[in-house]
């Protein structure tokens, strides 16, 4: 199934999508997280309940983040030719270090500030 190129460029896209939307997500609870000071605690109450409802979009956005990923590695080697293989898997598990850096930092940010 991953052979077929129209199913790479849907996974692909779901990937930059997912992507975009848990940084969304985060700069979402950002403002809620400001906005609910100083408010009414009814008020603040429904805004930390869409904050919730933003965080659980944003941990969606991360297993799929996840399992596209997955699948780009798994036909990654398809699409590379053989003398640049060696470079490309350093630099692959450098970029997932750094990214897992990011995504895990962030999703807890995330969370504090629900």
């Amino acid at each position: 199934m991953l052979a077929n190129p129209y199913v790479r460029i849907v996974n692909n896209f779901l990937h930059d999508l997912a992507t975009g939307t848990w940084a969304a997500c985060l700069l979402v609870l950002l403002v809620l997280s400001r906005e609910s000071v100083g408010m009414p605690a009814e008020a603040s109450a429904a805004l930390s309940d869409a904050g919730w409802v933003v965080y659980w979009l944003l941990v969606g956005a991360l297993a799929v983040i996840f399992a596209t990923g997955a699948a780009r590695l798994a036909y990654w080697r398809s699409q590379t030719p053989a003398e640049e293989r060696s470079a490309k898997r350093r630099a692959l598990v450098v970029k997932h270090v750094a990214f897992l850096g990011v995504y895990g930092v962030g999703t807890w940010w995330g969370w504090t500030l629900l």
